[in-house]
């Protein structure tokens, strides 16, 4: 009879052990290119002739509820020449608001 109590508490611990886990790195890394991506499509001007960028990589910094982020972005213009830049942003910790 004393092991249905053990093995319940073995159970629950088992359980209890299958929580998700906080974000990793390449979690966060991919949240915040999501989140600039689409600022970055949303802020476009209804006018401006048709580019692409791409964002290669993401350096950041957790400070409070904000991530200040790093991006280096390949655009290309519509005629084929390239540039490559950096853009300093300010991602809070959800993802949901980017200050550039």
């Amino acid at each position: 009879m004393k092991t249905i109590p053990v093995l319940l508490l073995l159970l629950a611990a088992l359980l209890g052990g299958c929580e998700r886990k906080p974000s990793t790195a390449d979690d966060v890394k991919d949240n915040l290119i999501k989140a600039m991506t689409q600022k970055l499509e949303k802020d476009r001007p209804a006018n401006a002739p048709p580019f692409h960028f791409q964002i290669l990589d993401v350096a950041y910094f957790p400070i409070g509820l904000w991530y200040r982020c790093e991006f280096k972005v390949k655009l290309t213009r519509p005629n084929g020449t390239d540039t490559t830049g950096m853009i300093k942003s300010k991602i809070s910790k959800d993802y949901s608001e980017v200050i550039k």
